[in-house]
């Protein structure tokens, strides 16, 4: 768990020195589980206890798989509250938002935006839905008309 060196994944093997365990936050005492023996009650003195093996860096450590908790459950996983309207589908509103928010970032004028919108929301008799129905035509006729 973390010799806190910077590596290349591509680049040639380095040696490390890291914990084979995870670490274990009890109240005001820190350690890590595969060296209970040493125990700090700072931040800074428990990122000072030393590893207890050697191998080389690595993204993918052994052991580390999965689950990377000691016991108990992972709260935010397994418990994690489900959303109701996963599944519904974006309301226009949003939809519109966020293709102004892209148009401005990469040039568009915002007034412009704004102005089009409208115009095209009376034409449209305030249907939002309809709106966003024409801008996806008219920038997937675009987009295609240079292939």
């Amino acid at each position: 768990f973390g010799c806190k060196k910077y590596f290349d994944p591509q680049g040639e093997p380095q040696e490390c020195v890291h914990h084979k365990a995870p670490p274990i936050f009890h109240e005001t005492a820190k350690w890590w589980s595969c060296c209970p023996d040493r125990k700090a009650y700072d931040w800074e003195e428990f990122m000072r206890i030393p590893g207890c093996q050697k191998s080389t860096c690595s993204a993918t450590p052994e052991g580390q798989e999965g689950k990377r908790f000691l016991g108990g459950h992972d709260l935010r996983g397994d418990n994690a509250p489900v959303r109701l309207d996963a599944d519904a589908p974006k309301d226009p509103r949003h939809k519109l938002d966020e293709l102004r928010r892209g148009v401005i970032a990469v040039g568009v004028d915002g007034a412009l935006f704004e102005k089009v919108w409208g115009k095209l929301a009376a034409e449209m008799d305030g249907d939002i839905e309809k709106v966003c129905g024409v801008f996806q035509a008219r920038f997937s006729h675009l987009l295609s008309s240079d292939l």
